[in-house]
């Protein structure tokens, strides 16, 4: 298995580096929609979100009524269990975003000038 470089952001991934800001985005926006939904790490990052704002809901249904907690604590944990849910969505689906798509930056590049 080869070994995926990580970037800090989408700048960082050599073949956007040399781009402005707006045909970064382009090459992104054309590129992921064509191949991006089609990855299995999509769709396990929006599951990953779900569970963890599942979770976080659940636990703050817990602590009110087994404990009487304020109905605030409900809303607090299921909002901290999507930005917990979002934190491994991001850190893991981008890493892997722009290691896969990539070589159709490179495509996406070679048949359009800018």
């Amino acid at each position: 298995m080869a070994d995926m470089k990580i970037y800090r952001g989408w700048k960082d991934v050599p073949e956007l580096a040399g781009l402005t800001r707006s045909q970064r985005r382009q090459v992104l926006r054309d590129c992921f929609f064509r191949f991006g939904f089609g990855l299995w790490q999509f769709w396990v990052g929006q599951l990953a979100i779900l569970v963890f704002a599942l979770s976080g809901d659940i636990i703050g249904l817990i602590l009110e009524y087994a404990f009487g907690f304020p109905a605030s604590i409900e809303w607090i944990c299921g909002m901290a269990g999507v930005l917990i849910g979002c934190g491994i969505y991001s850190g893991i689906y981008y890493t892997v975003l722009m290691d896969k798509l990539r070589p159709h930056f490179r495509e996406y590049l070679q048949n359009h000038s800018f």
